[in-house]
């Protein structure tokens, strides 16, 4: 029993021992400044993403989801627990607010296939909490060459807001007429042949 007493002794004070070398005790802050906030991917697509949405909207890079989202009021203990751990783990690269209100508009996440890169893999936890909340999950891949009209056109119709492309100008402008056009005179014909082939612009 005494034996059993003083091995119990000295396996707490090796594991203290071996604790203590791997904690500094000695600063309660062992913390130190990043180099930067944003890669220089996410800095190069948020100067793309300002200049598509222009001054729709505001643009708030990396926030939690648990910042934009919010527990239903039925949700209550173990399931409650465990939504919140789930959420507090993961973020969103950027989200568009309403830039008066900053009412949430759309979640929007880089999507990097290369080598595994940045959220390579679809999280279908953030799909299924954005979807349930009404929030517009917006993926999009990181490429080379990107189109401001293309992401602009492309967030746009993501959120219901799909912008009308112009369609191009008509050769000839004005009504075409249904019905057969009934013979024309000769004074008619001369007078068709002297006319331009394009409208005049207005």
């Amino acid at each position: 029993m005494e034996w059993a007493l003083v091995l119990l002794v000295l396996l707490i004070i090796t594991v203290s021992l071996v604790a203590s070398h791997f904690m500094d005790n000695s600063n309660p802050y062992p913390f130190k400044k990043k180099t930067q906030l944003l890669t220089s991917i996410e800095r190069g697509f948020l100067a793309l993403l300002e200049k598509a949405v222009g001054n729709d909207f505001k643009i708030v890079n990396r926030v939690k989801l648990n910042d934009i989202i919010d527990l239903k009021d039925s949700v209550t203990g173990k399931a409650k627990r465990s939504a919140l751990m789930k959420t507090s783990s993961k973020y969103i690269d950027y989200v568009l607010c309403d830039p008066n209100t900053f009412r949430i508009i759309a979640a929007v996440d880089l999507v990097n296939h290369n080598k595994g890169g940045h959220k390579s893999k679809q999280d279908w936890f953030v799909n299924g909490a954005l979807e349930a909340a009404g929030i517009p999950h917006i993926r999009i891949k990181v490429k080379a060459g990107y189109q401001i009209e293309e992401i602009r056109n492309g967030i746009m119709y993501k959120i219901g807001k799909k912008e009308r492309s112009t369609p191009p100008e008509p050769i000839i402008k004005g009504n075409i007429p249904r019905r057969p056009v009934g013979a024309l005179s000769s004074s008619q014909i001369k007078a068709q042949l002297a006319a331009p082939v394009f409208a005049k612009a207005s």
